[in-house]
């Protein structure tokens, strides 16, 4: 089928102002804020409705269509630029219902289009003993979409990734076929948990839109803390700096915890870019969130943590604990946007057109060296400092990668993809996973995984999509 007769079938299911081959939409659609390169999509739809997903799904198949899931582009990893020609983005947007709030088993049902500012003001309207996890990330970015790529939030030190709120999914298989996995397999109203059934919700995270389209997910929420206390630890060195994050984490005192390089806290002062790291300051910030049921509960979280960071000033007496109150002082209104998930602070790392990092889940034992190693390797190609490393799921692994904002220049944009390079090897060399990962790392990835779990990957896609349709070229498959 040409593509205006492709256009027209389109219209017939999304309707005519749901469909645009047009230069500009087409172009808008074909990269993001990351050095990956840049590719024109056929056209864009946009359904509002599981069954028109459906409809969509049905005619790709029929013509042999590629199909790349799009939400709002927020991903940092070129995920959804078409990898192949001819492709038609599905951009889910107009689907942005909140379809169930259960208060008793604390879960929410969303379409793919709910943004976190989205569900933030429906919660705190309708159900506000309740919230959400929310992540790095602008208030406009899909909740569905960042649970899928498994993604960290402000509640993964404590709990994990995104994917493990995850209790259950309705999907359009890549055959146009509609299925559910978790409990809502029993019906609407009872999407209160994965388990005990054969966990098929990760045939569909991490996959990066190659098994499927995730029209709804049942998304596990959490009561609201009575009391909240932000404190944020200055430190000098990455085996100190490390040593007392893993302390920390491990005591189960806080319920966030974000270890970042002082460059990027001075950037959220309002310092002008580039942004540089000084001979006597201190080398990373950690920002601490505890919370109890009472203030004396949450003020004695503070106070052990305190007390933590002062045994560990015998080693370092220049470690320093510094009370929210503080803080508050030296940052001004931003500090209090920086802790309030989902936050605008965000958008000095957007100064430029250009936005990339090598994230990885990582051993903690390779924290200090991967810091370490990562500065050298950023130093050497003149970048920033930003620095990120989070604990996750109480110690059990961490978060980790150098954020780097540039102008989309060629040479900028051929220093970033060398220095991109380097702290993928880095990160490898150490048993680290990358994750929301673009195609160049996952080639580098199957250089060093089990050959089995690859070929397995290839398998899975080929049974649920026999004509090749979904994000083709995603994982390098």
């Amino acid at each position: 089928m040409d593509g205006r007769r492709l256009r027209d079938a389109m219209a017939e299911i999304v309707g005519e102002r749901s469909v645009s081959d047009g230069a500009a939409e087409r172009h808008t659609y074909s990269l993001d804020m990351t050095e990956n390169p840049p590719r024109e999509p056929l056209m864009v739809v946009m359904p509002a409705s599981t069954e028109e997903v459906v409809q969509v799904v049905r005619l790709a198949n029929e013509t042999r269509t590629p199909l790349v899931p799009f939400v709002a582009g927020q991903n940092v990893g070129g995920l959804t630029i078409p990898q192949v020609d001819g492709a038609v983005v599905v951009d889910l947007k107009r689907m942005d219902r909140v379809v169930e709030v259960d208060e008793d088993a604390m879960y929410a049902v969303v379409e793919p289009g709910v943004t976190f500012g989205h569900l933030r003001r429906f919660l705190d309207q309708h159900h506000p003993s309740l919230r959400y996890t929310y992540p790095l990330a602008p208030p406009f970015t899909s909740v569905v979409a960042n649970a899928l790529l498994q993604g960290l939030c402000d509640l993964s030190t404590r709990h994990g990734a995104m994917a493990d709120f995850i209790n259950g999914l309705e999907v359009v298989l890549p055959t146009g076929e509609v299925v559910r996995v978790g409990s809502g397999v029993m019906g609407d109203g009872y999407w209160y948990a994965r388990y005990p059934l054969p966990d098929l919700v990760g045939l569909f995270t991490g996959w990066q839109g190659m098994t499927g389209i995730v029209t709804r997910a049942a998304l596990q929420l959490w009561p609201r803390p009575p009391c909240t206390r932000h404190a944020a630890v200055f430190t000098f060195g990455e085996e100190t700096t490390t040593r007392l994050l893993s302390s920390v984490a491990r005591a189960g005192l806080v319920d966030d915890a974000d270890c970042l390089s002082v460059p990027i806290v001075k950037m959220l002062l309002g310092v002008d870019w580039p942004v540089e790291h000084f001979e006597g300051e201190p080398d990373y910030a950690t920002l601490l969130t505890m919370t109890g049921n009472t203030e004396r509960e949450a003020e004695e979280k503070c106070t052990v943590v305190e007390d933590m960071v002062e045994a560990e000033r015998r080693h370092d007496p220049r470690n320093v604990f510094v009370p929210w109150e503080v803080v508050r002082r030296l940052m001004g209104p931003q500090a209090d946007s920086w802790v309030d998930f989902p936050s605008d602070a965000f958008k000095v790392l957007t100064r430029f057109d250009g936005l990339t990092w090598v994230g990885t889940y990582i051993h903690p034992r390779h924290w200090a060296e991967a810091l370490r190693g990562g500065r050298r390797v950023v130093e050497r190609h003149g970048f920033e400092l930003m620095a990120f490393l989070k604990p996750m799921r109480g110690m059990h692994f961490g978060e980790f990668k150098f954020i780097i904002r540039f102008p989309k220049d060629p040479a900028t944009l051929a220093r970033v993809r060398a220095c991109n390079e380097e702290l993928l090897e880095l990160a490898l060399g150490l048993g680290a996973v990358p994750y929301k990962t673009p195609v160049w790392a996952a080639r580098r990835l199957q250089e060093r995984v089990d050959p089995q779990f690859v070929e397995l990957l290839r398998r899975i896609r080929r049974l649920l999509d026999p004509n090749g349709i979904m994000n083709p070229g995603r994982w390098a498959l």
